[in-house]
This record gives structure tokens, C-alpha cells and sequence, in this order.
């Protein structure tokens, strides 16, 4: 079974080839991909690490299909160490398709360590 999501609901081929010709024909790009990774590490004894990214490439055109990718990887590894790592990224939705993904890795290893971690991938309208 199929699933339309995050798009137009279009019946047929010569549906589709005529959004494809009109999202052309305006100047608008055919996809977008929107790709944000975050890299944080507290590694030596009583370190403290902090990070905060955001990305926005929400804005212009609707692109046909768009693609966003959201990820991070947040280290405590000293002992008595603290890492806190918050990624923020919005992107446009397809017209057709949007694929977003996200995904982190948060470990907290070193005695008496800890780690937060927060990652918020949105798509627009």
C-alpha cells in the first residue's frame, strides 16, 4: 500500500509532468536538500562543552522534492565532564515528497559525566 504525504495529491502522469513544467517555468529550483551535523565533545577531566546550531533554509520557492537531514553527536568522555549540544534546522516541504530525517548519538562515559541533548528538524509549509 502507498502513501502520499507531505505534497499535492495529483492523479496521473500528465499531472505530475505539469507541475514539474510549472515549478520550472517559475524560476524555483526542482529540489532541495538540506543536510545540518553537529559534532560536541567535553574529553578531558571537569571539561565543559556547549553547542548550538541552527540552520533555516525554509525560505523561497517550494521545491518539487525536498530533503533535510538533522544530526548529531554529543560526547561527555573526562571524568566529571558536561556536554550539552541543541541543533535546530527547518527546511521547505516538496511539493511531491519531503524526506526528513533526524537522528543524534548522546553518551554520557566518564565517571560521574552527563550529557543533553536536543535536536528539533522541522519542515514548512
Amino acid at each position: 500500500m502507498v502513501h502520499d504525504r507531505g505534497g499535492v495529491r495529483l492523479r496521473g502522469p500528465e499531472a505530475v509532468l505539469n507541475r514539474v513544467e510549472s515549478v520550472s517555468q517559475s524560476g524555483c529550483r526542482l529540489s532541495a536538500t538540506n543536510v545540518t551535523v553537529g559534532i560536541n565533545r567535553a574529553l578531558s577531566a571537569g571539561s565543559q562543552a556547549r553547542q548550538h546550531l541552527g540552520t533555516d533554509g525554509s525560505g523561497g520557492c517550494r521545491p518539487l522534492v525536498a530533503t533535510q537531514v538533522t544530526t548529531g553527536v554529543n560526547l561527555a568522555l573526562g571524568p566529571r565532564s558536561s556536554a550539552l549540544q541543541s541543533i535546530d534546522s527547518s527546511g521547505p516541504r516538496g511539493l511531491l515528497a519531503t524526506t526528513n530525517l533526524a537522528r543524534g548519538v548522546n553518551i554520557a562515559a566518564g565517571s560521574r559525566s552527563g550529557a543533553g541533548q536536543r535536536i528539533l528538524s522541522q519542515t514548512g509549509q
